[in-house]
């Protein structure tokens, strides 16, 4: 019987936030636009929440047992995503219009992202991209001093 440790992955090197905050880009220069969104990401306990409630939304409007469940509509579905997005939607700063601040409310939220596309996309994409809401711990080895002699 061998006595090697076995081999893989060490899940507890990673730090895992359930937040991030995405600066805002032009749309056209791609420059910092000075707006920040701070986004819930996919494996947070918000977005799993808001997920939970869409899904029970549409089963509650589904057909009673014994039926076909009604088929989602593409606009549905859209909707059901804007819905998710503002869920996800923690905080944001220097969001403006006609030189004033804009509220974070999920009314504000909703007829932004719909009206500009590509801060929609922009957030979206925050939140969709799991790879960002982890970073690695340091290694014990790193914080260790050295113990070779010269």
């Amino acid at each position: 019987m061998s006595t090697t440790p076995a081999s893989g992955f060490d899940l507890s090197s990673l730090i895992h936030h359930d937040t991030l905050t995405v600066d805002i880009l032009h749309p056209v220069t791609g420059t910092p636009t000075g707006m920040q969104v701070e986004v819930a990401g996919m494996d947070s306990p918000r977005y799993r929440d808001a997920t939970r409630a869409l899904i029970d939304k549409a089963t509650a409007s589904a057909p009673r047992a014994g039926r076909r469940a009604r088929q989602e509509a593409p606009r549905d579905m859209e909707a059901d995503a804007l819905e998710l997005l503002v869920a996800c939607t923690v905080s944001w700063t220097g969001v403006m219009e006609r030189g004033a601040a804009v509220p974070l409310t999920p009314d504000n939220a909703r007829r932004l992202f719909t009206a500009h596309p590509w801060l929609r996309r922009q957030v979206d994409e925050a939140v969709g991209d799991r790879a960002s809401f982890f970073e690695e711990k340091p290694s014990d080895s790193s914080t260790s001093p050295a113990t070779n002699s010269a």
